[in-house]
């Protein structure tokens, strides 16, 4: 709720502060401090130090500016592949749309991109490099399909590979086409919640000609704790049509196509 304090009012108190700041990352997913500051009439730093406070308690995202509400951490694959079917298959089918027979593509982690595994057409020659051994088994019927997969420590919560292993395993290849998986995106970026996840997403990126990513509508808008790279590296994004529009517009204006899915498509 937006609460306006007149000049010469009783100031607003801390726990007033943090409090409607986490009102507001939940109902509107971020918050600028100058706005804030304007409306509580409060010096600017006042309202860091509080953005600051939260972001250490895991509650915020600080970015450029203001905070992003955070995404919950991620849960186990495993669980994440039984949430949402129906959507992540209507993601998947729209995003294998995009591959081109003889391109060398990379299909990152996550359950939304085991879905495009299985969306991908049998008959089409690809060659496609992925980090997730789930992927690599639901590409395993498709004959006309190489897979590659890149080697590393297997993290147990995402079902993909991350490490210096496999950094070093990317420098074989250049990419046509990947599909990021992420946990959290924004204006701001995609993020994740492990640091060396990060990393190798960073490496990925840099190798990809054209980056999609297919996300929920409840990623678009958070943050997780660690950014991968700006929105710029982002091509193409498919969402579901319950993604948050103001925060859609804002990720238009650094130039990312954008694809609504129907949530029961």
């Amino acid at each position: 709720m937006r609460v306006l304090r007149p000049a010469g009012a009783n100031p607003i108190l801390k726990d007033e502060r943090l409090s409607q700041i986490r009102a507001r990352l939940q109902s509107h997913g971020r918050v600028l401090a100058a706005d804030l500051a304007t409306e509580w009439h409060v010096p600017v730093d006042m309202v860091r130090r509080d953005l600051r406070e939260l972001a250490e308690a895991g509650e915020c995202r600080r970015v450029y500016g203001g905070a992003l509400r955070m995404q919950p951490a991620a849960a186990h694959i495993h669980a994440r592949m039984g949430e949402n079917i129906a959507l992540k298959n209507a993601l998947a089918r729209h995003t294998a749309g995009l591959f081109k027979a003889k391109q060398v593509a990379f299909i990152d982690t996550g359950s939304t991109n085991i879905a495009l595994a299985t969306s991908l057409s049998r008959d089409m020659p690809l060659t496609v490099v992925t980090s997730s051994p789930a992927v690599a088994v639901a590409l395993s019927d498709a004959s006309q399909i190489e897979t590659i997969m890149i080697g590393g420590r297997l993290d147990d919560t995402t079902g993909g590979v991350i490490g210096s292993v496999a950094v070093q395993s990317l420098q074989h290849y250049r990419f046509d086409l990947c599909s990021l998986g992420v946990w959290a995106i924004s204006a701001e970026g995609p993020s994740v919640w492990d640091p060396e996840e990060a990393a190798f997403k960073r490496e990925v990126l840099s190798r990809s000609e054209t980056v999609v990513v297919m996300a929920e509508g409840s990623k678009i808008g958070s943050g997780g704790r660690f950014p991968v790279a700006p929105l710029d590296t982002v091509h193409t994004l498919i969402v579901s049509e319950d993604a948050p529009s103001d925060e859609l517009s804002r990720m238009t204006a650094s130039g990312v196509s954008i694809l609504k899915v129907p949530v029961h498509d």
